[in-house]
């Protein structure tokens, strides 16, 4: 819990200041020092965000396939999800209309993935209110 918040602070610190790469740096660093046994596998986090609000997760990957979902169900609300491989590649964003629905959903499978730390960013792109959502990678 502690080190989500650490992750949130420099991300959204940095994030003002320009400086997306320190951000990913940062909470590459300390997800690679703290990866454990128990991050590995299916974890479903439920959270809520705001307009422009940036939530970041964190998942050791050791497959060579995984899907990532991002659900919150109300499509007039538009959440983005960006994905960071352990050799600092950049994902996305990708959006809800991607698959050519329109559904509060982002999924997607990642074939022939880095085994490693991955990093995953929630951007609250167009929020009215507050909206809950859920975020788990299998």
């Amino acid at each position: 819990m502690v080190r989500k918040h650490i992750c949130q602070f420099v991300a959204n610190v940095s994030m003002r200041l320009g400086l997306t790469w320190l951000a990913v740096a940062v909470v590459l660093l300390l997800a690679t020092a703290t990866a454990s046994a128990s991050q590995v596998g299916i974890q479903t986090v439920y959270d809520t965000i705001t307009q422009g609000e940036t939530g970041w997760y964190t998942r050791y990957i050791s497959s060579s396939t995984f899907t990532v979902y991002l659900v919150w169900n109300n499509p007039s609300n538009s959440l983005t999800l960006t994905m960071y491989s352990p050799d600092g590649s950049v994902y996305g964003p990708f959006r809800d209309a991607d698959d050519g629905r329109i559904d509060g959903r982002v999924v997607l499978t990642v074939s022939n993935a880095q085994t490693g730390i991955w990093v995953f960013k929630v951007y609250g792109e167009k929020v009215t209110g507050v909206q809950s959502y859920s975020f788990a990678v299998v």
